[in-house]
């Protein structure tokens, strides 16, 4: 099967139905909130922040891809592409929050800053204006330089000629400079905020790594599902793909054992303020689960060469992986409001559903219509040749 066919599939699978569970689950979460007044925005910023993740991962990865060139990308490039893409909507998907950004960030709420010991100097920093202008070029970085990697994607060469390889080197290498500035700044905006008095210079690095992570996660799962046939004879290609995963897996690990054990350490009463609600009681049993399924069984198991270069094998860890990225993401956002204990509430999966199915609706569309698009700049450029 040509891997420039695998969006087709995921377009005609799915897309009408995740749609529709999406709009349904939306307005199942709408009622739910208003009939119990339970907290809404928690659970959406933490799902919005997944998938996110998926996007700005995907763009990080094929910016990578074109400063070190290689045969991995291609693989799962018919993925990685569409999630690029994805980063408009994402920022549609943000507007609710931005209309109730008081529910989710204290120091937005008059009166509530000097009782969370918050430096005066932070004031500058963590004020609404501010924080809506660094939204805003946030996403326009990532939208322009999104659209960049579309115009000058490979599978487009006939369409759009690419610019010289030293230019795209260049664009990429600029690119990959702002993904890591702008990771570092939002995760400080979307969620290290959540504990304002909370600082930690590793936590950027840390989101976007895992954000690689989850996106490759991603890319891997879709492309064997939709197609556990397909280069059968690549075996080293998926092993290529199960060394990066490794590489991700054991950065991310290092990353947040680093960052934990210098607070530990440490010991001081702002630094501890963040992970205190995340170890307490039942939380910390969340915790050693993270541990485990994001780092522990992960490395052991693609130690094993098998596993690297069998499909199915590396796409059960790959989708493990993923839902350990979902578990991250709820860790790190709903401790901060759920302090006492773990608990899963309706809005949490009602919001997975919505945000999620709307989503993957999304998703495929346009998957389906860059599979279309790739697809008829071969068949141009096979005409041309036949010429």
């Amino acid at each position: 099967m040509n891997m420039q066919k695998l969006p087709l599939i995921f377009g005609s699978l799915g897309q009408g139905a995740a749609s529709i569970v999406g709009l349904f689950a939306a307005a199942l979460l709408v009622l739910h909130t208003w009939y119990t007044g339970q907290a809404l925005m928690p659970s959406y910023l933490f799902v919005w922040l997944f998938l996110l993740g998926l996007s700005l991962g995907s763009m990080a990865l094929l910016f990578v891809h074109n400063l070190t060139g290689g045969d991995w990308a291609e693989q799962v490039r018919p993925v990685l592409e569409p999630l690029v893409s994805m980063l408009p909507y994402c920022a549609l998907l943000a507007i609710p929050m931005l209309v109730r950004l008081p529910d989710l960030y204290s120091w937005m709420r008059s009166g509530e800053i000097a009782p969370l010991d918050v430096e005066p100097a932070q004031t500058w920093y963590l004020n609404p204006i501010f924080f809506g202008i660094r939204w805003a070029l946030y996403f326009a970085i990532w939208i322009v330089f999104g659209f960049l990697l579309q115009k000058w994607s490979p599978s487009r060469k006939v369409a759009a000629p690419a610019p010289a390889a030293s230019s795209t080197r260049a664009i990429s290498g600029i690119g990959l400079f702002l993904f890591l500035i702008t990771t570092t700044f939002s995760s400080i905006d979307w969620t290290m905020s959540l504990t304002p008095q909370w600082v930690s210079t590793e936590f950027g690095l840390l989101t976007g790594t895992g954000q690689c992570l989850s996106a490759l996660s991603f890319a891997i799962t879709a492309t064997i599902w939709f197609a556990p046939n397909a280069n059968r004879n690549l075996p080293a290609r998926f092993h290529d793909l199960g060394n990066l995963l490794l590489a991700l897996v054991l950065i991310w690990s290092y990353l947040a054992f680093m960052q934990f054990i210098i607070i530990w350490i440490e010991d001081l009463p702002n630094d501890i303020s963040w992970y205190l609600p995340r170890t307490r009681g039942n939380w910390g049993g969340v915790a050693l689960f993270l541990a485990c399924i994001h780092f522990a069984v992960p490395f052991l198991l693609l130690l094993l060469r098998g596993i690297k270069r069998t499909p199915q094998a590396l796409q059960s860890l790959a989708a493990l992986l993923l839902f350990a990225s979902l578990t991250d993401a709820f860790w790190l956002v709903i401790p901060a409001f759920r302090p006492q204990r773990f608990e899963l509430q309706w809005n949490d999966l009602l919001a997975l559903l919505a945000i999620g199915g709307v989503w993957l609706g999304l998703f495929l569309r346009i998957a389906r219509r860059s599979a279309l698009n790739a697809i008829s700049v071969q068949m141009g450029d096979t005409t041309t040749h036949h010429a």
